[in-house]
């Protein structure tokens, strides 16, 4: 039995070669184009009692070990007459957060202790959040000069920095058939809460999100579901438009200037919304196209400064002793504590991310496990 639990295969969208279970976590090793995953008979369902964007499971390759931090399901919100798809609820604050819970779960089924990422704006950092516990993370870093000091610092706390010629270990990318996966259930949720629009507006510098998008669409069509949707990817003035987006039916590519850009992020900050000129490039084009929503990919979260408490480190301790349980099983393991405050603590930790949970069935009643995000 292969790595994944389910009928399909990979190949490159642009050359068209078959690609092998290990080549899905990189660009096209023969042409650089991005790999994408082929469902035999796509259908789209929604499993309700699975967390996130694991509950689109018939449309995303089922691995061994399903690494979760509580990314998707992200709000819907109305912003003076346009609606906003707001990513920077997912646990690092970017739409990232989806493809970084796939590959993840790819490294922890397929047992790899070492990597090396090439960096990429928003998806390194977000990927360095969702690592298994054990893996040895390389980040190769071109232009050191160039990069957030703040992801600098976190990358270098969680793992090495080094040259690109000089990293070893398994090549992990952006442009990957796992990154498209993840972030195509933007699409899925947009259609899942039936919103009533034509068009997605997506900001784009790798065009993609816009590519990703443009295929969860076109695997809705192909379950038989009727949808009239297009992507709207929005570049800066002066960016180079990816090849494999020039001839796609579902996307529709504009341009955007820097002054269109900095508006928009001002006039977002006024509302209380904090992303990224290039995240709020989308916002400003919706503004003007009617019937549209906007997807804000990143934006920036309030740290938290508090301690975490005693009881919730002995709840840490419990997990990773029993593996998963239930609230009632970790009280049991730590009877000195009331079960009320056990269940303020899981809270803590699933806020934090360290924290999963997973509802099941045991025989006719519905239960809730809880266990270590990795």
């Amino acid at each position: 039995m292969g790595l994944f639990l389910q009928q399909h295969k990979v190949k490159c969208s642009v050359c068209g070669r078959e690609l092998g279970e290990n080549e899905y976590l990189t660009s096209c090793l023969f042409c650089g184009g991005i790999p994408i995953i082929e469902y035999e008979a796509p259908v789209f369902k929604v499993d309700e009692s699975k967390p996130g964007i694991l509950r689109y499971g018939s449309l995303l390759p089922q691995m061994r070990v399903a690494s979760t931090r509580g990314e998707g399901l992200t709000p819907i919100m109305e912003l003076d007459g346009v609606l906003v798809k707001n990513e920077r609820f997912n646990p690092t604050g970017s739409y990232a957060d989806r493809a970084s819970a796939l590959i993840s779960s790819h490294i922890a089924s397929s047992g790899i202790r070492r990597i090396k990422v090439r960096y990429e704006p928003g998806f390194t950092r977000s990927l360095s959040y969702y690592l298994p516990r054990g893996v040895r993370a390389h980040y190769c870093v071109e232009k050191p000069l160039e990069i957030d000091i703040d992801d600098l610092f976190e990358l270098a706390n969680r793992g090495e920095l080094s040259a690109c010629g000089n990293s070893v270990g398994v090549p992990v990318e952006y442009t990957s058939a796992l990154t498209v996966e993840g972030l195509k259930t933007i699409v899925f949720e947009i259609y899942e809460k039936r919103v009533n629009v034509e068009y997605i507006v997506v900001p784009a510098m790798t065009g993609v999100l816009a590519f990703s998008l443009a295929k969860g669409l076109s695997e809705l069509e192909r379950s038989e579901l009727a949808i009239d949707l297009k992507v709207i990817a929005v570049f800066p003035e002066g960016a180079v438009i990816p090849d494999f987006l020039k001839n796609m039916d579902r996307v529709e590519i504009v341009r955007a200037s820097s002054e269109d850009a900095l508006d928009s992020f001002n006039y977002l900050l006024k509302k209380g919304i904090y992303t990224v000129p290039l995240s709020a490039m989308g916002f400003q084009v919706a503004k003007i196209i009617q019937g549209s929503i906007a997807v804000l990919t990143i934006g920036y979260k309030p740290r938290s400064r508090r301690r975490r408490s005693r009881l919730a480190e002995e709840v840490l301790k419990t997990l990773e002793k029993l593996d998963r349980a239930t609230a009632y099983e970790i009280w049991r393991n730590n009877p000195e504590s009331s079960l009320r405050g056990i269940y303020k603590a899981i809270k803590s930790l699933m806020r934090e991310g360290l924290v999963c949970e997973e509802p099941m069935s045991r025989g006719r009643r519905k239960i809730i496990l809880y266990r270590l995000c990795s």
